[in-house]
């Protein structure tokens, strides 16, 4: 006796359904993009496109490849995808934890593209933008994808890239001195950043910001907007970086080379009465001793915002920060940490900033070419970098 399984048919309108349910599924639009690494064009088209993948662990010097077959991404594209030719990627610390921290072994990072700040020209749209979507073939656009993108292999340091058009916005075309790099330093996860560290601030007009780090990528932008806000910013940085700092619009620098107890001078500066206190500490670079020291001279109805969360990628200083009552040791000053969900509203938020002259420069440290990023991840991971690095990626 032989048995015979059972044959099941579905109705071709529920088959149609499943099948467009489906292909709206996030995984299912991941992995048209992710045909640039599996999938050549047809044969009328150039097979590959060069890319710098991360092909084992440790420094960019170690793991870092240059490879010129990584296949051009598929056409058509679906949905709201976009085609972008990247003309620059702007460099961020979030890449050195990604070579490092992360285990080779793991699925999601077996030869991942990094990069995630991007600008560039649009060359193919997908088959259903937004109606009201300003961007076409030819606009330019900047912005950042997601930590998610680059661990599935996703990343901007190649020269094209498949991406959401909810991931970018418009470069504005009336501000002269921003060219295509200074437009990704800025729209990417740094000018984001910032928009979102003024936001959770609830920053306004007459109030005193001191910005942690105002010489960095980020820092240098939150003194810029908090300064046209209407804000008295005052910047944190090496005695060097004074005069850039001050270039941005901060009204004082401290020197934190020059005081051996920090937290001490800044309580001697703005300690004591509270019209002398701080109502908003952005720190751009995770000093635990200046969020411990903070009752001091930040107002009891003050915000310590940070964005840095270490080797723990933020789980210690939340726990000991957030969670811990004062009863036990914690401190009585309200903290901020938050992890940017990079996102196309907070670049066009940035471009704004831009178009009405809030943000007036966007500090660049250096700038390599496509062949020099690893040069140029070095120079990152020093920690010394006076703005954003910069890779140019088209020739």
């Amino acid at each position: 006796m032989h048995c015979r399984a059972p044959q099941i048919t579905t109705h071709p309108g529920i088959t149609n359904h499943l099948t467009q349910f489906y292909a709206s599924l996030p995984f299912e639009q991941t992995k048209s993009s992710l045909r640039m690494a599996t999938q050549p064009p047809g044969p009328s088209c150039p097979s590959t496109m060069r890319a710098w993948k991360c092909t084992s662990s440790g420094s960019s010097r170690t793991c870092l490849t240059l490879q010129s077959d990584v296949f051009l991404p598929s056409l058509p594209l679906m949905g709201s995808k976009i085609l972008v030719k990247v003309s620059h990627a702007s460099l961020n610390p979030a890449d050195l934890a990604f070579m490092t921290l992360f285990p080779y072994w793991l699925p999601f990072r077996r030869h991942p593209v990094l990069g995630l700040d991007f600008s560039g020209t649009v060359l193919e749209i997908g088959s259903s933008l937004p109606p009201d979507c300003e961007i076409k073939i030819g606009s330019k656009v900047a912005g950042a994808i997601s930590h998610w993108d680059v661990g599935l292999g996703i990343g901007t340091l190649t020269e094209q890239v498949v991406v959401d058009v909810g991931q970018v916005a418009l470069v504005p075309n009336n501000v002269e001195w921003l060219g295509m790099g200074q437009a990704a330093g800025a729209m990417g996860i740094a000018g984001q950043t910032a928009v979102c560290m003024v936001s959770s601030g609830a920053i306004r007009k007459g109030m005193r910001v001191l910005v942690n780090g105002a010489s960095g990528g980020v820092g240098g932008l939150v003194v810029q907007i908090c300064e046209g806000l209407g804000c008295d910013v005052v910047g944190i940085c090496s005695g060097v970086n004074k005069n850039l700092v001050m270039g941005l619009g901060a009204i004082e620098v401290i020197d934190y080379k020059a005081h051996q107890d920090l937290a001490g001078y800044i309580t001697a500066r703005f300690g004591g009465r509270q019209d002398d206190n701080i109502d908003v500490i952005m720190d751009c670079t995770g000093s635990q001793e200046l969020y411990a020291n903070s009752p001091k001279y930040l107002k009891p109805d003050g915000k310590f915002i940070n964005i840095v969360g270490g080797w723990s990628q933020g789980v210690v200083p939340f726990v000991r920060n957030k969670l811990r009552p004062v009863i036990l040791g914690g401190v009585p000053r309200d903290y901020i940490l938050f992890l940017l969900s990079a996102n196309g509203l907070l670049s066009k938020q940035v471009a704004e900033y831009l178009e009405n002259g809030i943000i007036k420069k966007v500090p660049i440290d250096s700038e390599f070419g496509m062949e020099q990023a690893v040069e140029a991840y070095e120079k990152l991971a020093t920690g010394r970098a006076k703005g954003k690095i910069i890779v140019k990626m088209a020739s």
